[in-house]
């Protein structure tokens, strides 16, 4: 896959409260290629550019859209950026989820991992996969991207830490847990999860127990996004039961078979 940079007017600006926007790039040549759990690198007012998750693409408008939570100054620089200006990006990077051969696929986000699962979601329309959304947020203000998810045809769970009017009261690893405790069984069930990374260990966690595949979106410091710098390097087990090695997250992830990660908690 070739990754060029490329310079994208932002067509669509989206403020859902004042900590989160979803901008929708003019980007047809990633539109055509990006697949779910792929990121862009984008150039903000900081030295080094910041690593987004693309949360959807649609190749017959030419556009993708991603999902920025303000988190410092380079993302807050990006999250004030207007329709018509333009965004200098690198992409689509990295390895995304694999979908092949699943039938069931459960997507666990929390935080800011909402957004690129619901591309997952997306695919699995398109696919005609059954889909399931388990999106975690800490309260009913603090949640976004709820209409979206339920204007696809995948069941959605939404949950809240502070337990206000969502679908489950908790974090998104007890709903999940609720669910699989009622889920009829079905072989080919796959859970990909994004968000923190405690989160994303105990999903882990609870997949093994239940004999499920799960593979996780990690999340890393990155610089180049092209696998020069070994900034974003992650500890991952290796094959021949002899220890851990380092990978690159930008280029042999982001995504991760969930048995393979070391995880840092």
């Amino acid at each position: 896959m070739r990754t060029i940079e490329f310079n994208c007017p932002i067509i669509d600006h989206e403020s859902i409260n004042g900590q989160t926007v979803v901008l929708t790039l003019e980007a047809p040549a990633i539109a055509q290629i990006a697949y779910p759990g792929q990121f862009v690198n984008l150039t903000s007012n900081q030295f080094l550019r910041r690593p987004i998750g693309i949360m959807n693409a649609d190749p017959a408008r030419g556009s993708i859209q991603l999902g920025i939570r303000i988190a410092g100054e380079g993302t807050r620089f990006l999250a004030k950026r207007k329709k018509g200006d333009i965004l200098s990006l690198l992409g689509p990077l990295g390895r995304g989820f694999n979908l092949e051969g699943a039938r069931r696929v459960i997507t666990v986000g929390g935080g800011t991992g909402v957004f690129p699962l619901y591309f997952v979601q997306k695919v699995c329309q398109a696919r005609d996969l059954e889909g399931i959304a388990v999106c975690g947020y800490r309260s009913l203000g603090d949640s976004f991207l709820t209409d979206q998810y339920k204007a696809l045809t995948c069941q959605t769970l939404f949950a809240s830490e502070e337990g206000d009017d969502m679908d489950f009261s908790g974090h998104a690893v007890a709903a999940l847990d609720d669910l699989l405790a009622k889920l009829p069984l079905v072989p080919e069930t796959r859970i990909l999860t994004c968000g923190p990374e405690k989160m994303m260990a105990s999903v882990a966690a609870l997949a093994d127990e239940y004999g499920i595949s799960c593979q996780v979106s990690l999340e890393e410091r990155m610089a180049c996004g092209i696998g020069v710098c070994l900034v974003c390097a992650c500890k991952i087990k290796r094959g021949d039961e002899q220890g851990a090695e380092y990978q690159r997250c930008c280029t042999e992830g982001p995504v991760f078979n969930a048995e393979v990660v070391e995880w840092q908690i």
